[in-house]
This record gives C-alpha cells, sequence and structure tokens, in this order.
C-alpha cells in the first residue's frame, strides 16, 4: 500500500496492525509526511466545526424568513426550500461527526486490545547467528524470516511445510497471520493447533485467539476465550482479568 493512503484509512478506522504500524513509524521519521497527516487531521476537525456554525447561521436565516412570512399569512417556496436545504445539512453534517465519531472509537478499542499484544518468540526451532542455511531447509527458513518480521515471507513459508509440521507451524502461522492484520485467518490456524496433538503452545494459542476476536471487534467471542483461558490455566492471569473487567462495564 502507498503511504498516501494510510492517513486516509486511519480517519476510518481500518487500519490493519501492519498498517499501524507503518504509519506509526513514518509519523516518527518522515517530517514531511507527519505534516501533511497532522494538516488532514486539522482540516477534518475544521469541517465539523464548520458544518455546525454554517448551519445554524443558515437556519438563523431561514427562521427570520419564517417569522416575517407569518405577517402575510403565506410563506414564499424558496423558505420551504431552505428549509429542506437546512435539513438536509444538517442531516449530513450529523452523519458526518457520527461517522468520524464510530471510526475513532472502533480505532480506539481495536488499540486498546493490540496493547496487549507482543510476538510471540520463537521457542522451537532456535536460529544462530551466522548459522549456514541449507536452501531446502524451509523450517529454519520460515523461522529466520520470522525472527526477522518479514512476516508475510514468513507466512509463505510456513503454508509450504504445513503438511509436514502440523502443529507448532499452525501456531506460528496464526502469529504470522495476526502480525499481517489477518485477525479471521489467525484464528483459524490457533483453533487448528488446539485441535492437533501440540501441547507445548496450548495457552497461547488460546490467549491469542482471544486476542484475534477482540482487535477484530468481536467482543462476545473474545470474552468468551478468555473465560475458557481462565478457566484452563494461569497463563496471562493479570492480562486476562484487566480485559474482563473492561468487557464487563
Amino acid at each position: 500500500m502507498e503511504s498516501n493512503e494510510l492517513p486516509d484509512r486511519f480517519f476510518k478506522g481500518s487500519l490493519t496492525a501492519e498498517e499501524k504500524l507503518k504509519l506509526e513509524d513514518l509519523l516518527r521519521t518522515d517530517a514531511e509526511f507527519r505534516e501533511e497527516f497532522e494538516l488532514q487531521q486539522a482540516t477534518r476537525e475544521a469541517v465539523v466545526r464548520n458544518k455546525h456554525s454554517e448551519l445554524k447561521a443558515f437556519l438563523g436565516e431561514v427562521e427570520e424568513e419564517l417569522a416575517g412570512g407569518q405577517k402575510v399569512r403565506k410563506i414564499q417556496p424558496k423558505v420551504y426550500l431552505k428549509v429542506a436545504a437546512g435539513l438536509v445539512l444538517l442531516v449530513a453534517a450529523t452523519l458526518l461527526i457520527l461517522n468520524l465519531t464510530e471510526s475513532r472509537d472502533e480505532a480506539s478499542d481495536m488499540d486498546s486490545f493490540l496493547a496487549y499484544y507482543t510476538t510471540y518468540p520463537n521457542v522451537v526451532s532456535p536460529i544462530t547467528r551466522g548459522e549456514e542455511l541449507n536452501p531446502e531447509d524451509l523450517e529454519k527458513a520460515a523461522f529466520i524470516a520470522y525472527e526477522n518480521r518479514d512476516y508475510s515471507l514468513s507466512d509463505s513459508l510456513f503454508t509450504k511445510i504445513l503438511p509436514y509440521q502440523t502443529d507448532y507451524v499452525q501456531f506460528y502461522k496464526g502469529i504470522s497471520k495476526f502480525e499481517l492484520g489477518q485477525y479471521d485467518s489467525a484464528i483459524h490456524y490457533f483453533d487448528n493447533y488446539l485441535y492437533s496433538d501440540g501441547t507445548q503452545l496450548r495457552d497461547q494459542a488460546k490467549w491469542y485467539m482471544a486476542l484475534s476476536y477482540l482487535v477484530k471487534g468481536d467482543t462476545l467471542k473474545g470474552k468468551e476465550e478468555m473465560i475458557r483461558l481462565r478457566k484452563s490455566s494461569g497463563y496471562k492471569m493479570d492480562e486476562v482479568e484487566r480485559i474482563l473487567l473492561r468487557l464487563d462495564k
């Protein structure tokens, strides 16, 4: 995605996790991008404020014409048109405000749950720096990509080795999908892991699956998974309790 598309997706509340990281990086490192972003943000806020003031003045004029029209007990057709136009403006301004507010609320909810997320480390196939890589060793290549945060590549390589390693690869493919903002796919692979013979990462898979539901906006299912995790183990118990308390508000 082009960097100039990121601000628009931010204001609509539709950034993926990967895009959010890219946006934050650009705001930190690119002064010209940051200036343009702040200008767009200020402009949007000004539009909302101006809509209110323009509408108030406009309806004030209409009110005066209506008051004057009462003297001759007949309202001119153009006054009706102005009233209709004023109502259209009112609806448009209200929808704009609601849309901006809803988008920001959704983005805020997503960010609050993402704050609990950290990438799970590679604990099954440790990579030694400087180690020579056999081009045919796809698993090691996949985990090198994973440790280098190249999640598109790790996702692709994990797919190739799934037929041969069906347990922990499902888990790490789920993490790669989460990092790419593909939360439905992440849930699918975490669930697959939980139905596999793998035992080492079961609590972790439940945690990340619950987070995936919450970040994608399915708070009901996310809460159910958090409650299951709380009942089954003590993994991430402090975080689980904080999230459940927030969901109960």
